[in-house]
């Protein structure tokens, strides 16, 4: 993917507020632990902001830019569905490309690919979209491929396990015949023996 993984949309301050309130100081100090690439205290500052201003989109997609530098795309992608582009006064070209960078580092592609796709339709000429569609083709080319190959590999190896019991089969088999061809070579010497024994003449004494 590109460097830029994501835009950071991390305002310095919020529309009406004051900035000696609580929230905007935690707000403040979570950005520039941010900048820092302090990215777990980023988190705290702006989870403790929303404690004492819940529902604020923009607080919603801060803790979403922290969640993603941390590489927990999942937890990311939720805050993101929680997020209207407007109301958090973010460009929608740029929630979409930050959205499609998120389903792309879960493997999600053709998710991903409809996100870049969205931010395309909105704004044609951002580059890293442009690239971040066209890798993404090339992954979904790639898992598709290798889906092909596994579905393959599975299939030797059903026929190799399915040579592996006919042989297995055969053996018992064979095992069970040589079983039987010493049991009827066996009874036959004694039907012999018996037969020997019968066929002899007493001699008759003679008085």
């Amino acid at each position: 993917m590109e460097k830029r993984l994501i835009i950071i949309l991390l305002m310095p301050f919020l529309l009406f507020w004051h900035w000696f309130e609580p929230a905007a100081k935690k707000n403040r100090d979570g950005i520039k632990a941010f900048q820092g690439e302090k990215y777990q205290e980023a988190l705290e500052q702006f989870l403790s902001a929303r404690g004492i201003k819940p529902g604020l989109p923009e607080l919603k997609s801060n803790t979403a830019a922290s969640l993603y530098q941390m590489k927990k795309y999942q937890e990311a992608l939720e805050e993101f569905s929680k997020i209207d582009p407007e109301k958090a006064h973010i460009p929608k070209a740029d929630f979409y490309y930050n959205v499609g960078n998120s389903f792309f580092r879960l493997n999600k592609f053709d998710k991903a690919l409809k996100s870049y796709k969205k931010s395309l339709v909105l704004n044609s000429r951002d580059m890293n979209a442009k690239k971040n569609f066209e890798l993404t083709l090339k992954k979904m080319e790639e898992q598709k491929k290798k889906q092909k190959q596994d579905k393959n590999k599975d299939k030797d190896k059903k026929k190799d396990k399915q040579k592996d019991q006919q042989k297995q089969q055969q053996k018992k088999e064979k095992k069970h015949q040589n079983v039987m061809q010493y049991l009827n070579q066996n009874e036959k010497k004694q039907m012999k023996k018996k037969k020997r024994k019968i066929g002899i003449a007493r001699k008759e004494k003679d008085w």
